[in-house]
């Protein structure tokens, strides 16, 4: 026979376990969705997007005229393709110096996993309409080479800067 302390016990802990698993479930985060992304259930969003590495090599002493010269002419194409929802961003860091096999990546996200290939008939038009700028008058063969292009694979959720919130 079951105690009258037993059954007691019994039915506060249930109670509590109730009451600890709607405290849960109410402090669970809500599913946000990332600036630019609609939040549609039948969308379906992609489970990676392909981000390219181009590493760079400026000739010596040359790397501020290398970035005036990327930033005037695959920035200003990128921008356009950006604008277009082609890709998520772009971006140029460098490490400053002249040393090293590179020194300079530029960076870019596209939408899915299909990267540049996913774009490439849509890219046309805008490579196509760009007239090449030498803001300080040289070549991109007198500012520096591409070393080598990587191929990375993001995996979601994405995080992206214009999602990010800065607390203050």
């Amino acid at each position: 026979m079951i105690s009258y302390r037993a059954v007691q016990t019994a039915i506060s802990v249930g109670v509590l376990l109730a009451i600890s698993m709607t405290s849960a479930v109410a402090q669970s985060p809500t599913p946000t969705t990332t600036v630019g992304q609609p939040a549609t259930p039948t969308q379906a969003r992609p489970l990676s997007r392909v981000v390219t590495m181009t590493y760079l090599k400026s000739e010596p002493t040359r790397l501020a005229l290398l970035e005036r010269y990327i930033r005037a002419n695959w920035f200003e194409m990128d921008a356009a393709a950006v604008e277009q929802g082609l890709f998520v961003s772009y971006e140029w860091v460098d490490t400053g110096t002249d040393s090293a096999d590179w020194n300079a990546i530029v960076i870019v996200t596209y939408n899915d996993e299909k990267g540049f290939e996913g774009i490439e008939a849509r890219w046309a038009p805008i490579r196509s309409s760009h007239k090449e700028v030498f803001p300080d008058g040289l070549t991109i063969r007198e500012l520096g080479r591409v070393v080598e292009t990587k191929t990375l694979f993001e995996r979601a959720p994405f995080i992206t800067k214009q999602s990010k919130t800065i607390a203050k």
